[in-house]
């Protein structure tokens, strides 16, 4: 995915409302409150509420019978065997089987709350690329305007070199012409920059014509190691694994077959004089289905997939991040030599063919060569340095380092 889409998938997803002018760490701290975020930690919480459920024996079981009742009659006093039986029965494990169920889905929440803590993480890297895209376009704007600037003085003095026929009127046009084009890119480059401010604070601060504070992007964090080091993606699939070993040992104790003790109280008519009777009663179910074996399959292949999961993300996390590592020295070597030497030079060769040209010694060609050229290393050198924090912002977040603290 480019920065552009980025950027419009990030607005598209951000929401926050905020009366007051907001800065950046307050807009980063809001991101925990959007909808997808929320989403996921409801997802957390339920499946939480969920371990409890399945944690739990059950609730005893109550039991009214009516036994042996003369189908004729119907009366309670015409056979000894007649009667109202009340019996209570209770499941028990004999096994520490549903404890492991509710820590696997004790475990599987924490690893949904994980998510949510990285989702939170990814819409503050989305809103870095934001920040990163907007100042990226104001220096292309500083630069359109600093050219704009310097175009018209050079053609003030192509009007006085024309006036004086030290130069032909097709170099007075291709001048004009090149300050149309600056003025058109110009143009465009303020509406983008507008467009993109007028989301931005509407989505992050919504109301009232308040602004989202640049100034307060804390840009120096892009260059500092960071203290705390939470990789919340990690931390998830741990967790994911630990629910899946929960989920197998719960399923080799399942072999073990829960047992149904029941006890009963039968209220005769006690016409034999024998008294009420009284009886007990246990149950378990038979292993004779594939059912249990079929579970158990089935919790060593999710344990499995998951430690997989888990030691892949490990191994592209590492190559991920040591590429990121690469690819940040080598643009920032680039923006290094664009810095000391290229623009420099660039520099000095516009405002030395300017001199020329303003002495007749040089063509307008060249004279627009030099101006394009050196527009053309400014704009790569902000390019360079918009792509360099981004890579940045992307190794923090790969990393688990914090992204605004």
């Amino acid at each position: 995915m480019n920065l552009s889409n980025t950027v419009l998938l990030f607005i598209s997803l951000l929401n926050i409302q905020q009366v007051f002018a907001i800065s950046f760490i307050e807009a980063a701290k809001k991101l925990s409150t959007h909808e997808s975020v929320q989403r996921i930690e409801k997802s957390s919480l339920s499946v939480r509420e969920g371990a409890g459920e399945k944690g739990s024996w059950g609730d005893p079981m109550f039991k009214v019978s009516a036994k042996n009742y003369p189908k004729d009659s119907l009366k309670d006093n015409e056979t000894p065997m007649t009667g109202l039986e009340f019996g209570v029965s209770q499941k028990i494990a004999l096994s520490t089987k549903y404890g492991n169920i509710q820590n696997a889905m004790t475990s599987l929440a924490n690893s949904l709350n994980y998510d949510a803590k990285n989702k939170e993480l990814s819409l503050v890297k989305g809103l870095w690329e934001v920040v990163i895209l907007r100042r990226k376009m104001v220096s292309e704007k500083i630069i359109l305007e600093e050219n704009y600037s310097w175009i018209k003085k050079i053609l003030k003095v192509s009007k006085k070199l024309y006036a004086n026929g030290r130069t032909s009127q097709q170099a007075l046009l291709d001048i004009q012409i090149r300050k149309s084009e600056l003025e058109v890119q110009l143009s465009n480059k303020s509406y983008e920059l507008s467009q993109l401010e007028d989301r931005l604070n509407y989505l992050v601060v919504a109301k009232g014509g308040d602004k989202f504070k640049y100034n307060s992007v804390p840009w120096k964090v892009l260059s500092t190691k960071a203290s705390k080091i939470k990789d919340f993606k990690e931390l998830s699939l741990k967790s994911k694994l630990n629910s899946k070993s929960y989920g197998l040992t719960a399923s080799k104790q399942n072999f073990l077959p829960d047992v149904t003790v029941g006890l009963g109280y039968t209220k005769r008519s006690n016409i034999d004089n024998r008294g009420d009777f009284v009886g007990a009663s246990i149950s378990f179910p038979l292993p004779f289905s594939g059912k249990k074996y079929s579970v158990y399959g089935k919790a060593v292949n999710e344990k499995y997939s998951a430690k997989k999961e888990l030691e892949n993300y490990k191994r592209s996390k590492d190559r991920d991040s040591k590429i990121l590592e690469k690819e940040i020295k080598k643009v920032s070597g680039e923006v290094s030599i664009l810095t000391k030497k290229t623009i420099k030079f660039a520099k000095n060769s516009r405002k030395i063919t300017a001199k020329s040209y303003s002495l007749g010694n040089s063509s307008y060609v060249e004279l627009l060569q030099s101006e394009l050229k050196l527009q053309k290393i400014l704009m790569k050198k902000v390019m360079l340095v918009a792509k360099r924090d981004i890579k940045k912002v992307t190794l923090r977040y790969i990393l688990g380092e914090s992204l605004y603290e």
